[in-house]
């Protein structure tokens, strides 16, 4: 178990870390080139992890608010079905609609219904990673800030 770091808004440089990482590093390139698809993510914790791709989830990037979990990610694919529900509902009661604007309807349907699946998509991956996690016994990884690795990799080059 790693030694727990400072509380602090600073990053200090850790020896022992660097030299904790470059293990990790170097059994990731052998799992890689055994043939295992594999991701070098920090854990929560701040420790760097070799994860097997649907050891991760999904991952957050980018600017914005973002949705972390995968109940959340689940909540806004129900919402969006209900909009698509809603929607298709309103297209049976719509009258005189010229052959254009039932296109339209029928692609903003389409359209619903495609970041409907996607946000379900993401929601059921990182629940399925979150049980396989707890079941392996693995950390959480760290998705929402980036990635320091350490810059001396030489020795796995």
């Amino acid at each position: 178990m790693p030694p727990k770091p400072k509380k602090s808004m600073f990053n200090y440089y850790d020896p022992e870390r660097d030299k904790r990482d470059m293990v990790v590093m170097l059994a990731h390139k052998e799992a890689v080139d055994a043939g295992e698809k594999r991701l070098l993510v920090r854990t929560v914790q701040g420790e760097l992890f070799s994860y097997k791709r649907e050891e991760i989830g999904f991952t957050t990037g980018g600017a914005g608010a973002k949705i972390t979990t995968g109940a959340g990610m689940l909540f806004v694919g129900t919402l969006c079905w209900i909009a698509v529900l809603a929607l298709f509902v309103y297209m049976f009661f719509i009258q005189d609609a010229t052959a254009g604007e039932w296109a339209g309807l029928v692609f903003v349907e389409l359209f619903m219904a495609a970041i409907a699946w996607y946000f379900m998509h993401l929601g059921l991956a990182e629940h399925r990673a979150r049980k396989l996690r707890k079941a392996r016994g693995l950390p959480k990884p760290n998705l929402l800030s980036p990635n320091s690795w350490p810059t001396k990799n030489k020795d796995i080059v």
